[in-house]
C-alpha cells in the first residue's frame, strides 16, 4: 500500500514538473518597442523644413542618403552608449519632393514620409506666387495619431474637407474672410493604409469684376505617410 502511494506521488510530481516546464517554454518573448517614439515635421515661414525626433533609451540614428530613391533616411539601432533621446535635422526640398524614411533595425519596420511642396528658391522668384499658408507643422505620437499646427495669413479663409473618393484629407484655403490665422487638426492613421493630406490653395486668375472672377487651383504642400508594406 504504501509502494503504491509512493509511486502515485512520483507520478503526480512528474507531470506538475512537466506542466510548469511547458508553460514556461511557452512564455512569450519580451516585445520590442518601435525604436522612434515620436517625430515633427516643420516648415517655417521661409519656407525651410526641419525635423525633430524622439528615440527610445539607448537607441542610436545615423542619417543615410538613399541616392536611389533620394530619401533622407534615418536608420535608427541599439547602442550601448547612452545617447541623447531628441534629434533634430535641417531638412532641404529636392526638386518639389522631400522624402524621409526612419528604418528601425530593432523591429524591421520602417515608416516613409513623401512632401510635395514648393521649393524655396522658385517660390521667391516667381511673380505669381500668392502665398496663403504661413507655416505648419506635423507631428506624430506614440498612440498612432498626427497632429496639424498651421497658420495662415491674415484675410484667408479655411475649409476642412475629406475626398473619399481619393481618401485624401483636404484643407481648403482661399482669400475671403477669416475666422482666425492659427488651426489645428488631428488625424488617425488606418492599418494598411496610407494617411494623405493636402493643403488646396484656390488661386484668384482673375480680379477685373467679382462675377467673372476665377480660381485655379495648387495643391501645394502634399503629405503622404506609410509604413512598410503601404508604400
Amino acid at each position: 500500500m504504501k509502494i503504491t502511494q509512493l509511486l502515485s506521488l512520483v507520478i503526480v510530481s512528474a507531470i506538475v514538473f512537466s506542466s510548469c516546464s511547458n508553460n514556461e517554454t511557452l512564455l512569450p518573448e519580451a516585445e520590442i518597442t518601435n525604436s522612434l517614439k515620436s517625430y515633427k515635421i516643420k516648415r517655417d515661414a521661409t519656407g525651410a523644413y526641419s525635423l525633430d525626433y524622439d528615440l527610445q533609451e539607448n537607441v542610436k540614428s545615423d542619417k543615410v542618403k538613399n541616392i536611389e530613391t533620394n530619401t533622407n533616411e534615418f536608420h535608427l539601432y541599439d547602442s550601448e552608449f547612452t545617447t541623447s533621446k531628441r534629434q533634430s535635422e535641417e531638412l532641404l526640398i529636392d526638386g518639389d519632393k522631400l522624402s524621409i524614411g526612419f528604418v528601425d533595425t530593432r523591429t524591421n519596420k520602417r515608416a516613409n514620409i513623401t512632401i510635395e511642396d514648393d521649393n524655396i528658391s522658385l517660390a521667391k522668384t516667381s511673380a505669381k506666387n500668392t502665398k496663403m499658408l504661413s507655416e505648419y507643422s506635423i507631428s506624430s505620437d506614440e498612440d498612432g495619431s498626427f497632429n496639424l499646427d498651421f497658420k495662415v495669413n491674415n484675410n484667408v479663409s479655411v475649409d476642412f474637407v475629406y475626398n473619399e473618393d481619393l481618401a485624401i484629407y483636404e484643407i481648403h484655403l482661399e482669400e475671403g474672410k477669416s475666422t482666425g490665422t492659427d488651426f489645428s487638426r488631428s488625424f488617425s492613421k488606418i492599418e494598411g493604409e496610407k494617411l494623405k493630406i493636402d493643403f488646396v490653395n484656390h488661386i484668384k486668375t482673375s480680379s477685373k469684376s467679382t462675377a467673372s472672377r476665377t480660381y485655379a487651383t495648387k495643391k501645394r504642400p502634399r503629405w503622404v505617410v506609410s509604413y512598410d508594406s503601404e508604400m
